[in-house]
């Protein structure tokens, strides 16, 4: 569930423009990524409701807090960051269903880049074929 929850959101933003998107369970090392931006799609907690049956499908309900983290290449500035978050990432969490629920964006030492995280609280409802035998 929580890869499907990643998937959607990393196709939205793809679709939108954003580039080099990995999901938090992608095994690419750091050296392999880009020297250009690059944004990672996490869930930082999940949470699903009692599943509701009907006769060839399951829907289970769920709420997810996510994390969407932007990596500036190197001698990037925080305005920069930010116009790259506003225009590609933004804009698609727009049409999530859900609210943001903070932002920040601090320096990272170890990769010596800027990290923008987004933190989105999600809700919706998974769907899954059932099987009838």
């Amino acid at each position: 569930m929580l890869e499907t929850i990643i998937n959607a959101i990393k196709s939205k933003l793809e679709e939108n423009g954003a580039v080099n998107v990995y999901s938090a369970f992608d095994n690419a090392v750091m050296e392999s990524r880009k020297k250009s931006v690059f944004t990672v799609v996490d869930i930082s907690s999940f949470e699903s409701s009692a599943p509701i049956y009907s006769f060839y499908t399951v829907y289970i309900p769920y709420r997810a807090e996510t994390e969407i983290r932007v990596t500036a290449p190197e001698c990037c500035s925080m305005t920069d960051i930010y116009r790259y978050y506003d225009k590609f990432i933004g804009a698609a969490a727009a049409g999530f269903k859900g609210t943001l629920k903070g932002m920040t964006i601090k320096f990272d030492s170890n990769i010596r880049r800027l990290v923008l995280t987004a933190r989105l609280s999600l809700s919706g409802i998974i769907r899954s074929e059932r099987s009838v035998n």
